[in-house]
């Protein structure tokens, strides 16, 4: 029997994406702070700049929200993986401040150790569309979280091979840590790709055609209770 013979091509392409992704923002969490502080910037100024990383994740997060059925799930999916690979090539070439910023503003990058940003959102509005057996919807959530705390656990010991660098072929601190910062970028390139394969399936417009129903443009009482319920746990 096929394994994950319940989840389709889409729930699978996603799976893989998570775990491409996380992994990146495994070691990414662990040397950001560590090299803006090598290269020379203050306490605040790394505050700063992982502050505009959360304050990129509620950005692209709203937009997702408003506007990702409109543009299309695949499209924005697609925009925000180009945005993570350039913040990273931004971080790999220059030391400059404002730029760096900006790279944290525009990079969907993760610093908090756990996924929260704008993937999330549109990847777990697609799941439940990518599973064969409805029975199978809760399982697949399962999955996709699994996945993507192992894949950031091996992404966080990956963060120790500046020090393996160092030790073995003489790298200095910032030189090593350089590496990591070009596997970022190459590894939203892979992002890319993977979502370039998702078909037209995962989009909202698409399915309620199969279902012959109109989107509904809001929320139904009962559903903004649960949604006030589990925004304010």
């Amino acid at each position: 029997m096929t394994f994950l013979y319940w989840l389709s091509r889409e729930g699978k392409l996603l799976l893989t994406a998570r775990t491409v992704r996380t992994f990146s923002y495994g070691f990414l969490s662990i040397i950001l702070a560590i090299y803006l502080k090598l290269i020379g910037f203050d306490e605040i100024l790394i505050g700063i700049v992982l502050s505009a990383t959360l304050v990129n994740s509620v950005i692209f997060t709203l937009v997702a929200s408003f506007y990702a059925d409109k543009i299309g799930r695949r499209r924005i999916l697609i925009i925000y993986a180009f945005l993570m690979s350039v913040s990273g090539t931004i971080f790999l070439v220059t030391n400059n401040y404002i730029a760096l910023i900006a790279a944290a503003l525009i990079g969907t990058i993760n610093v908090t150790g756990s996924e929260t940003g704008a993937f999330l959102s549109i990847e777990q509005a697609i799941l439940p569309q990518t599973v064969k057996n409805l029975k199978k919807r809760t399982t697949a959530f399962a999955l996709y979280n699994m996945v993507g705390t192992f894949a950031m656990s091996a992404g966080v010991l990956l963060s120790g091979l500046p020090a393996i660098l160092q030790q073995s072929y003489g790298f200095n601190q910032i030189e090593s840590i350089k590496p990591l910062f070009l596997l970022y970028s190459l590894l939203a390139i892979v992002v890319i790709g993977i979502y370039l394969l998702l078909s037209k399936k995962i989009e909202l417009e698409v399915n309620n055609q199969n279902k012959k129903e109109k989107p509904s443009s809001v929320l139904s009482q009962k559903s903004k209770g649960i949604v006030g319920k589990l925004s304010a746990l």
